[in-house]
């Protein structure tokens, strides 16, 4: 399942390893014709704040949980309101769906995908937020900050986070 869904670039790109996307969250129209265009077999949730457990347990069994929380509020060119922004604060909402799918759905597996603007947030908070709910531990900012590659192990198992050049 993909949330934050934009145009659908990861399900082209996992395409080869035999992976196909189950369903998505989109409100944007353009991203959404796109998605409609190439795969109007993959249903859209639509906002992902109205989601339901029904509509996720309707998608039956799945692997993986793929978000990218909107990026503005992280962002070193946006205004840095980090998770506490309308936008990027959609995280939360992607927890929630994914623990929903892991109960009703069986996945094992959560990525979020962002940018690096999310290791300095609030001095590094943010991502102390994000890799906490995702490992369910309580995790303070490392001295020295996050660096651009690392994990950590919780109550809800391990996460690792690596920043990839995007060209």
């Amino acid at each position: 399942m993909r949330d934050f869904h934009g145009i659908g670039a990861v399900d082209v790109a996992w395409l080869p390893l035999g992976w196909k996307c189950a369903a998505y969250a989109e409100i944007e129209p353009f991203p959404i014709a796109v998605t409609k265009h190439h795969h109007p077999e993959i249903p859209n949730l639509g906002d992902v704040t109205k989601i339901t457990d029904g509509q996720i347990a309707a998608i039956g069994p799945i692997d993986l949980v793929v978000g990218g929380s909107p990026c503005q509020d992280l962002s070193i060119a946006g205004k840095r309101a980090g998770l506490e922004g309308e936008r990027s604060g959609l995280f939360h909402e992607q927890m929630r769906i994914f623990h929903a799918a892991r109960t009703f759905c069986g996945a094992r597996w959560l990525l979020w995908e962002n940018v690096p603007g999310a290791f300095s947030t609030h001095g590094g908070r943010d991502f102390g937020i994000v890799v906490s709910a995702m490992a369910g531990a309580d995790l303070a900012v490392p001295r020295g900050g996050w660096g651009t590659c690392g994990a950590a192990i919780g109550a809800n198992g391990l996460v690792e986070w690596r920043v990839l050049d995007a060209q």
